[in-house]
């Protein structure tokens, strides 16, 4: 495994060749099974122009303990490791985190997100003084995505129906949630009166491969009243139903869940009740 961190001193001593510089760091991480192809969709990804475009002294206050960070991320790996199989030549790519709109009541020691390329390459985009918890639960996050057996590497972008994406995102989280901390700032949106509407849209497009009705269905969308991540959320819920129902030895049989049962038995009306009930 190797760990490159694109500190902001070293994009900051890049900036003028910064085209060049970016295309040499992500061409060499993109491979047959990469999900973004193009340098420039990770560049974009991650604001990393935008960043760029600040001024020097702003730059220089993304910055972080690079010594430290290296070993929250070793030991992470290495815990993740005892569960679940991981690519010997995968690299995991460190970049300073730029505010999203949806992080404008968010403390920004949270602002840590991560994108999963394929198999041998995850980016983790930190801001100077992260939440190291939080940050250790998207990393696993990012890490099961990552584990070669996972069955999404079966898939293509253009086929990956709603039902896998709910297979994928809430089997990452039962995973990474059953090892640190749960400090997810989004969970507080999803309440019993969202999800019981959301559930139904689910069913309804399981096998949509239309990103148009996915990306609000899995980000949220503000016009029709979906909150941020409650694609996350329900997915979460949904595995630790089915878990309940269906109990599981060790973390790596999360990838033997089949995508469409997992959310068509979801039974949460019977569930809520129950919790009530007690």
């Amino acid at each position: 495994m190797k760990i490159i961190q694109l500190t902001p001193q070293l994009l900051n001593e890049n900036k003028h060749n910064s085209h060049i510089f970016l295309n040499n760091m992500i061409h060499p991480t993109i491979n047959s099974n990469s999900w973004m192809n193009q340098w420039q969709d990770i560049v974009s990804r991650f604001q990393l122009f935008k960043f760029l475009d600040l001024p020097i002294e702003d730059i220089l206050t993304h910055s972080w303990n690079e010594e430290f960070i290296e070993q929250v991320v070793n030991e992470t790996v290495q815990l993740v490791r005892q569960h679940i199989e991981l690519d010997d030549n995968l690299q995991i790519t460190i970049v300073p985190a730029l505010p999203f709109p949806w992080f404008s009541n968010i403390d920004q020691s949270i602002w840590t997100n991560g994108f999963t390329n394929s198999s041998q390459s995850i980016w983790i985009a930190i801001p100077a003084d992260p939440d190291i918890l939080f940050l250790r639960y998207l990393l696993a996050h990012e890490l099961h995505h990552a584990a070669p057996q996972n069955p999404i590497y079966k898939l293509t972008l253009d086929q990956f129906p709603l039902k896998d994406w709910y297979k994928m995102e809430g089997t990452a989280e039962y995973f990474s949630l059953q090892l640190f901390e749960d400090k997810r700032w989004w969970k507080e949106s999803f309440t019993l009166e969202v999800e019981e509407h959301y559930i139904a849209e689910a069913k309804r497009f399981l096998n949509t491969n239309d990103d148009s009705i996915k990306g609000p269905l899995c980000f949220g969308s503000i016009k029709q009243q979906i909150p941020y991540m409650a694609g996350y959320s329900f997915a979460y819920n949904a595995v630790m139903d089915y878990i309940k129902r269906y109990p599981i030895e060790n973390l790596n049989q999360l990838f033997e869940i089949d995508s469409e049962e997992l959310v068509m038995t979801y039974k949460l009306h019977s569930t809520k009740n129950q919790i009530r009930l007690h």
